[in-house]
């Protein structure tokens, strides 16, 4: 078979450089290049020669679980939804749940053992839960998380370990200090028992398409390398769902857009299962309409984009795999620092990771108010036929003193004040 450009020479990282030089009329190439809010360097391109040995797929399977979202307040209300939600392409479900709870109601009809569950319980809700599982065939793709505290950790019905990684993003956190924090966290879980066979995490996905890639492939690598210094072996599930961080109640119908790219970073950085939120679930309960339009934008993406049919479609992109090197080596070192200061939680209360946060939360505000993160219908191109007044954005609960960020607010209460 013949190579393809085999008629071509090489071009090296410096012929390139003079060729990007020349055909912007002898801009400085310095201006080309771009920090990110982590504190490293983005080139205005990438070679080869970027690259670290010759990488190969990080996973071997690209499909993931379609998910959607319950809100249960009443079992039956919830199981019609969740039935129905499965009737219209959702493979996988996730309930959250706050109160005790008829789970044999909940689920009825609902065969568990053949898709992917998630249930976000408190505490007060676990041995309900586990009953219900020990008597009832689960299968192995379900799981428990009951993670309110930061301090639980469930090990049954399929000795998981259950992590709920994605306040991190939600609160504004530079992607290098929310792969730290995340590997600080599995880390502690580790430390009470590593005699595990899964590592379910929770992670949100934002907007930043290529470095939300590069993040859920650098946090496979950590995780890897984690396990490596126990010796252990498990299963790695990373459940991703679109953040709440950039959605807005002003020209809410622009959340489409945004979840959307949220999603494909998702995809392609090797999410096993995957939540888009409904565009309007930041200022209302959301309808039939935004549920099957979430559940449809994942649908577009295998069925129309086969986005599941490629193992680590970004495999061998100098650019991404670059970037998942240079994740990977910066957050190790803050995970290493945060250990050396005690751990996750002694630094949760000492007030590190809160004060950590806060400041990458403030600058990325400020970026948002100076005009430099652009969020269509909010910072910029307004419909000015809309009133801030009314909007109510539906904040989630903190924990440990950590604040989810919407953006939107603060623009909200500018037009207000």
């Amino acid at each position: 078979m013949q190579k393809l450009f085999s008629e071509f020479n090489p071009v090296t990282a410096n012929q390139w450089k003079e060729q990007l030089i020349k055909d912007l009329k002898g801009i400085d190439y310095k201006n080309l290049i771009w920090e990110t809010n982590s504190g490293f360097k983005i080139q205005p391109f990438y070679t080869k020669a970027d690259l670290k040995g010759n990488p190969s797929p990080l996973f071997h399977l690209n499909d993931w679980s379609i998910c959607e979202m319950i809100l249960v307040n009443e079992e039956k209300a919830a199981n019609q939804q969740a039935l129905d939600a499965l009737e219209h392409g959702a493979s996988g479900l996730i309930f959250q749940i706050s109160k005790k709870t008829d789970f044999s109601l909940l689920l009825s009809g609902i065969s568990l053992k053949h898709i992917y569950t998630l249930f976000k319980i408190e505490s007060h809700v676990q041995e309900d839960l586990l009953n219900y599982f020990m008597s009832h065939n689960c299968g192995t793709n379900c799981f428990i998380e009951c993670d309110e505290v930061l301090r639980g950790i469930i090990t049954a019905p399929n000795h998981t370990i259950c992590a709920n990684a994605s306040l991190y993003q939600e609160s504004g956190s530079n992607t290098v200090h929310e792969l730290a924090f995340t590997l600080a966290h599995v880390n502690e879980y580790l430390t009470l028992n590593s005699t595990v066979s899964i590592i379910h995490l929770t992670v949100s996905v934002g907007g930043d398409f290529f470095m939300e890639i590069g993040k859920l492939r650098a946090l496979r690598r950590l995780l890897q390398f984690l396990m490596d210094q126990y010796s252990i072996n498990a299963k790695i599930h990373i459940h991703a769902q679109t953040t709440s961080l950039n959605k807005s109640a002003a020209d809410s119908y622009n959340n489409l857009l945004r979840s959307t790219t949220e999603a494909m970073s998702a995809a392609i950085g090797g999410a096993n299962s995957v939540c888009v939120l409904p565009f309007d679930q930041p200022f209302k309960a959301p309808g039939d309409f935004s549920l099957r339009m979430a559940r449809n934008q994942q649908l577009i993406l295998k069925e129309e984009s086969y986005l599941n049919a490629v193992a680590d479609i970004s495999a061998g992109s100098y650019y991404i795999e670059s970037l998942t090197e240079t994740l990977c080596q910066l957050a190790w070192e803050e995970f290493k620092d945060l250990e050396a200061k005690g751990g996750l939680f002694e630094c949760l209360k000492l007030n590190t990771i809160q004060k950590i946060i806060s400041e990458d939360a403030q600058r990325l505000i400020q970026q948002f108010k100076d005009g430099k993160l652009v969020l269509v219908g909010v910072n910029k191109f307004q419909n000015k036929n809309e009133s801030p007044e009314e909007l109510k954005v539906i904040k989630p609960s903190n924990v440990f003193g950590i604040k989810p960020v919407n953006l939107s607010e603060s623009s909200v209460q500018q037009s207000v004040n």
